[in-house]
């Protein structure tokens, strides 16, 4: 480690203001200003309660109990009680001062591989005094092709390289050949912690291992998980990104075992993803009790194929409804997208750049753009615009498959293929067209 990464990871903070925002004293002034405005029958604060208290039917808002308010306020920062509150402050706190002090690592007793599909906690765990090894599987497997045979990394690197700005094929090959390498010394380590939220992208990789780990026999009792689909303090949680060093600290000691029948039934999912239809996958669905957050994943996933409606996915949709206001620059699309359409949200921001560019690149093109270069030093500021053709896809007067798009395969189903198979966006299933 240079001496330049070793000052940016000490300038890391290791509270973020999501943490800051449970300061006790700040949550007792609240519950108290809570408890006073609803004494006074004020509108805003009888919607909290209304919204958050599980007996507001019963409560004497003329006489409201500041326990009533403090439960309030507990419940509106993710925690089931004003109890749940103080003790997760306390314990964010003392993952904090553990930092400080420079304690023993968390993860010292046993040789541990953190997994995680990203890089983007890389950084805070070394912050958090972590001293395992660390993998990054970057493949987006949440689009694009997906196959079991001999060549499928080359298929991956290459759907890569040709959908997103700027990334090589021969690279990329490398990354993911180097990774499956790592993933093969798994066994040698005497714990593998698995760090994965709820969403698309994470449970598919997260599916993918846990098949693979199956198939190599490796050692059940070694492999744990953190995953997690909110997190106290944080409105609209994304994913463990989103965590400071502290609350990754904490989070480590929240980790549970791998279910046994989770490996059995993460390879019938990651069988089914790869079928030349959606159906296989689509079935799975409340059928996965070991792996809690996967039957979410996977309606949104299938949301990703050509609608019934008009051949639009859900993002391709909801990406011609916010230019439908008029142009604006892709990084403003993507972040009003990821923040108030996605209700699940998975993508990274080149990943969303890609299905803008398939929406430009048809032969009759949904988009435009102004011409801005896509390059590192323009980055976000491209304009697109809806076309003509766009808006008589949202209107329902047209379909995309005859705007002619660059051929496109979800998992192991070919788009407007035939057979052309869609998403009933009112049955919520996959149907021919």
């Amino acid at each position: 480690m240079t001496d330049q990464t070793r000052a940016a990871l000490r300038a890391l903070p290791l509270l973020s203001s999501s943490d800051l925002s449970l300061d006790l004293d700040r949550q007792k002034r609240m519950a108290k200003e809570l408890r006073n405005a609803a004494r006074a029958k004020r509108k805003d604060a009888v919607s909290r309660l209304r919204r958050h208290h599980p007996r507001f039917d019963a409560l004497d808002l003329a006489a409201l109990k500041l326990s009533d308010a403090q439960l309030t306020v507990a419940r509106e920062a993710g925690l089931s009680s004003w109890s749940a509150l103080k003790r997760h402050v306390e314990q964010i706190d003392a993952a904090r001062q553990a930092i400080e002090k420079r304690d023993t690592a968390p993860d010292s007793d046993l040789p541990t591989l953190h997994i995680r599909c990203g890089n983007d906690i890389e950084a805070s765990l070394d912050r958090a005094g972590f001293a395992g090894d660390f993998l990054m599987t970057a493949d987006p497997i949440c689009q694009g092709p997906i196959s079991a045979g001999p060549h499928a990394l080359e298929e991956r690197a290459g759907f890569i390289a040709g959908e997103y700005p700027g990334e090589n094929y021969e690279k990329n090959l490398k990354g993911l050949r180097e990774a499956e390498e790592k993933l093969a010394t798994a066994g040698d380590y005497g714990r593998i912690v698995l760090w994965f939220e709820h969403d698309p992208y994470d449970q598919l990789v997260l599916i993918k291992l846990l098949a693979g780990l199956r198939d190599a026999g490796q050692d059940k009792r070694k492999v744990e998980l953190i995953s997690l689909d909110r997190f106290p303090g944080i409105s609209k949680f994304i994913g463990i990104g989103q965590l400071s060093p502290a609350a990754l600290r904490h989070m480590f000691g929240q980790r549970q075992p791998v279910p046994v029948a989770a490996f059995d039934q993460a390879r019938l999912a990651w069988d089914s993803l790869h079928a030349p239809t959606p159906v296989p996958f689509f079935d799975l669905i409340g059928k996965t009790p070991a792996l809690p957050f996967l039957s979410g994943s996977i309606r949104r996933y299938l949301a990703e194929l050509p609608s019934l409606e008009n051949g639009l996915s859900f993002t391709e949709q909801s990406a011609l409804e916010i230019l439908a206001d008029g142009p604006r620059p892709w990084s403003e699309v993507f972040r009003e997208f990821m923040l108030e359409r996605d209700p699940l949200p998975y993508h990274g921001d080149l990943m969303f750049l890609g299905t803008l560019l398939r929406l430009r690149d048809a032969a009759t093109p949904a988009l435009a753009d102004d011409g801005t270069e896509l390059g590192p030093s323009n980055w976000g500021k491209t304009v697109f615009s809806i076309t003509a053709a766009g808006r008589e896809l949202l209107a329902g007067r047209r379909d995309w498959k005859t705007c002619a798009p660059r051929e496109r395969r979800h998992g192991g189903t070919e788009c407007l293929g035939a057979p052309d198979w869609r998403w009933n966006r009112q049955r919520q299933r996959p149907e021919t067209h």
